[in-house]
This record gives structure tokens, C-alpha cells and sequence, in this order.
């Protein structure tokens, strides 16, 4: 996946389970997402509140999850393996 489709997933998804603020903001922040997408803490920082957040919402997609997370990890271990 891209950083751009991943980008707008993780926006569809966060606004569709409400797990961030305001999705207004959140949607007009996608080019802000892209750009952070290249940071290992922002990454890392994003596994870990999807996981948190997602936890105790009974009616979440489950495999979109799973999906947006091997895309966020294996962009994590691509940041982390590229210094």
C-alpha cells in the first residue's frame, strides 16, 4: 500500500470509529499524516493508540485493522531499517 492510500485509510478509519477528536481536523490534516508517516515515533505512536483505542470498541472492523497495522509496521521497519 502506498503512503497515500495508507494515509487516507487510517483517516477513513479513525473518523469512521471516532477515535481521535474532531474528524474534521483529522480530514483536512491528511497531508500532515503523509508527512509523518516518514517519523518512526509518529508510526510507532500510531500502532499503539489504534491498538489501545480499538481495544474496547465492540464493533470494529477487525481486519481492516489488521491490515492498516502490517502496513503501519512494515512501514515502521522500513524507517527503522533505513538509518
Amino acid at each position: 500500500m502506498e503512503i497515500i492510500e495508507l494515509a487516507e485509510e487510517i483517516i477513513n478509519f479513525c473518523v469512521k470509529y471516532r477515535l481521535l477528536g474532531n474528524p474534521k481536523k483529522i480530514i483536512k490534516s491528511k497531508d500532515r499524516v503523509i508527512q509523518e508517516l516518514g517519523n518512526i515515533v509518529f508510526v510507532e505512536s500510531l500502532i499503539h493508540m489504534l491498538i489501545l483505542k480499538t481495544k474496547y470498541i465492540h464493533n470494529v472492523d477487525n481486519n481492516r485493522l489488521k491490515v492498516l497495522l502490517v502496513e503501519l509496521e512494515k512501514v515502521r521497519l522500513d524507517l527503522e531499517y533505513d538509518k
